[in-house]
């Protein structure tokens, strides 16, 4: 069974600069905080490329845990899609699309959350937090790029 949550939002940037902040994976606990993510370590430098692994540290649901990541599609300014484990055999992708909307992008962010059999019990429970987490994360993506909306 897994957990599935789509957020569609407009942002009123660009698409190569709303790209630009979801690829850049060290800020993410900058704006992921509802998702608990704290750190995330690479191993390289500059732009993630299609195949790079990396570690992303989350505190969530009471859990604080590291799950190993690797960049599936990194295609700017259109989709970045990101799919990881952690060693509880939990897994995560996240799908993030682009597409020009008038003056600024049309997001749409996909999460899917793979629980292991002895975690599923939890999964009515922990759906509408993720909704939750992902509604916030978004709203401070386009905050972060929009400072007047904001205020």
């Amino acid at each position: 069974m897994s957990i599935d949550v789509t957020v569609d939002a407009t942002i009123a940037r660009p698409p190569d600069e709303v790209f630009a902040r979801i690829a850049d994976i060290e800020a993410w606990p900058t704006w992921l905080i509802a998702s608990g993510i704290t750190a995330v370590r690479r191993t390289t430098s500059g732009s993630v490329t299609v195949g790079e692994q990396f570690a992303v540290q989350q505190r969530a649901a009471g859990r604080t845990g590291t799950f190993d990541a690797v960049a599936g599609v990194v295609d700017p300014p259109t989709r970045f899609v990101v799919e990881g484990r952690d060693p509880d055999g939990v897994s995560i992708a996240i799908d993030a699309t682009l597409a020009a909307s008038g003056e600024g992008s049309a997001l749409r962010w996909s999460i899917r959350i793979g629980l292991p059999f002895r975690y599923r019990i939890f999964e009515s429970m922990a759906r509408p937090e993720v909704e939750r987490a992902a509604r916030l994360d978004i709203e401070r993506l386009r905050q972060d790029l929009d400072p007047a909306m904001s205020g």
